[in-house]
């Protein structure tokens, strides 16, 4: 098992730094793959990859999903830029002796779009013509989780991506994969992930037209996380009661189209009923400091989470995300 655990490790940080070798800044498309999703995640700086285990992991690190005990599912709005609609959701349901299964999608609405001539036939400075056109993304997939000791979990995704704008449009398929480790000391936890693997490039003008014959890549993210427990959780550094649970999370990111960027945030629990967060993203133009509040209540039988996250933005709007989780 040790030996398993150190390829992975070692095959993950080999293909993160022949990505960083071959850095291709500014030439990938469907960037909305980028956009978290999850107040939660947000909430903490998106430091979260090995602190975060519910339904939302999927879009983060398929191998957390196995922290769902029977179900969960949610529904995520993202207020984005240029009142952009970003709608995403994800239901998984454990399997006994299997593992847990995921389903989950998400949705970008360009809404109406103003059409614009490159000159206009009257002379005008105004080359606007009048006519709207609409345009999004979309990203649907299946992802699944399993335990393979009481301290490693493996989880893998396979997604279908599409991006369309006025007459033309793009689809693809990708991949993921991810790793969670639990070391049990100090509640100290590892995990990785590996997004969009593709199976090409895209090319949305043609390959007689494009202005690349091989295409665009879509962005290659990795990320390496570590977290651990603060306040109380499992035998913590510090111990104030089972009210107080601080959790600390650090998470290193790099992809195809950009350098390194790292990510530091944590979440306090106070009686497991409010949550607050908070985290900052290094080496970002925006979008550096995020908020973050949860109510943790019950329904019917069922836990009810709501989530809402505020990250900030100095030149463009400031997105709020709003996240709603059920759990069975």
């Amino acid at each position: 098992m040790k030996k398993f655990i150190f390829i992975i490790i070692f095959t993950t940080l080999l293909a993160d730094s022949l990505v960083y070798a071959f850095n291709k800044g500014g030439r990938t498309a469907l960037q909305f793959t980028k956009i978290g999703i999850g107040a939660r995640q947000s909430g903490m700086g998106e430091a979260c990859i090995s602190i975060v285990r519910d339904v939302n992991s999927v879009f983060w690190n398929p191998a957390n999903l196995s922290g769902i005990q029977l179900a969960e599912a949610s529904f995520n709005y993202n207020r984005w830029f240029a009142d952009m609609n970003y709608l995403s959701g994800a239901a998984a349901y454990r399997l006994k002796n299997v593992g847990v299964f995921a389903l989950y999608f998400s949705n970008l609405d360009y809404q109406d779009l103003q059409e614009a001539l490159v000159t206009s036939p009257t002379g005008s400075a105004d080359t606007r013509t009048g006519a709207t056109f609409g345009g999004g993304d979309m990203m649907v997939g299946l992802g699944v989780s399993r335990d393979f000791t009481d301290k490693l979990s493996i989880g893998i995704n396979a997604k279908y991506l599409r991006e369309d704008l006025f007459d033309y449009e793009v689809g693809i398929m990708a991949f993921d994969i991810g790793t969670y480790y639990k070391t049990g000391y100090k509640g100290i936890r590892i995990a990785m992930s590996a997004q969009n693997f593709s199976t090409g490039s895209v090319s949305f003008l043609g390959e007689e037209k494009s202005d690349r014959i091989d295409g665009y890549d879509i962005p290659l993210i990795f990320r390496v996380g570590a977290s651990f427990d603060l306040i109380g959780g499992e035998n913590g550094f510090f111990n104030m009661g089972e009210n107080h649970y601080l959790q600390v999370g650090l998470d290193a990111i790099n992809s195809n189209d950009y350098g390194e960027r790292y990510h530091i945030g944590g979440e306090y629990w106070l009686g497991n009923m409010i949550a607050l967060r908070s985290g900052y993203r290094f080496n970002y133009e925006e979008g550096n400091v995020a908020l973050g509040i949860g109510l943790n209540f019950e329904v019917a039988g069922v836990k009810t989470f709501f989530d809402y996250a505020y990250v900030n933005y100095d030149y463009l709007d400031s997105p709020n995300r709003f996240t709603v989780t059920f759990s069975f």
